[in-house]
């Protein structure tokens, strides 16, 4: 008897399941006010992004929140996504050291400019990892969302004496290593990335530097790890430690 009463519950369960959905309902940025519906037919491919008629929404990112009907007229959970209004194209920039916001650096950017920021970054801080925070703004006067990098200073290296002012940029690396150093006078230095063992496993050539010089390297199919950049110059060796995420 009881397998007999088990019988009918299960297939309500299952009948319940099998309702089909045919509305839409959402709004933006927890906003009644922008509540809108939207017929969903049987079988229907539904695009939501083309579906939505979205108000004017502010020039940073932004949330819509949207909710199914099923034919028995009960609504799904709400499920909330985060959307960015498009702002045109990028025609500028604001960076700054350190969480030093107010003594942050602008610029311009034309269509397919590229700019050089990592030469432009200021000579003379202190040895140790520093905070590299960059916005971009656009045609139609909003900002990015701020993205912040970490990368390295050395500023004096007794083993090669005139060589000053590393700058290891960004570390941790993902995929390309930026190098900025100055020199009293012009050298040559062999350059390779050493893992902790010692053992070479990218060997980056010579560059023959004077001055203020950058140089940047490829170095995406190296393995996640621990790894030295070692100089080799005349005087002597150094290393500076770096991560490859």
């Amino acid at each position: 008897m009881k397998r007999l009463l088990l019988l009918p519950a299960l297939l309500s369960t299952v009948f319940a399941g099998a309702q089909t959905i045919n509305e839409l309902r959402y709004w933006v940025n927890d906003d009644p006010a922008t509540l809108a519906t939207a017929a969903v037919g049987p079988d229907a491919d539904l695009n939501l992004s083309a579906s939505w008629m979205l108000p004017n929404l502010p020039k940073d990112f932004n949330t819509v929140t949207y909710q199914f009907k099923d034919s028995d007229g009960r609504w799904s959970v709400p499920h909330t996504l985060p959307v960015l209004r498009n702002t045109g194209l990028a025609d500028g920039y604001a960076y700054w050291i350190d969480d030093a916001i107010a003594n942050a650096t602008t610029g311009s950017l034309g269509p397919g400019q590229v700019v050089d920021l990592i030469a432009d970054l200021p000579i003379g801080l202190p040895s140790g990892n520093h905070l590299f925070t960059i916005q971009f703004s656009s045609a139609q006067g909003s900002w990015s969302v701020p993205l912040t990098t970490e990368f390295s200073v050395v500023l004096e290296v007794p083993e090669l004496p005139g060589v000053t002012d590393l700058l290891l940029f960004p570390n941790p690396i993902t995929q390309q290593l930026s190098l900025r150093l100055s020199t009293e006078e012009a050298r040559t230095l062999d350059l390779q990335v050493v893992d902790l063992r010692g053992a070479v496993v990218a060997d980056l050539s010579t560059w023959s530097v004077s001055s203020t010089a950058t140089r940047n390297w490829d170095l995406s199919t190296l393995a996640p790890g621990n790894y030295l950049l070692r100089f080799t110059g005349d005087d002597g060796v150094a290393a500076i430690p770096f991560v490859k995420e």
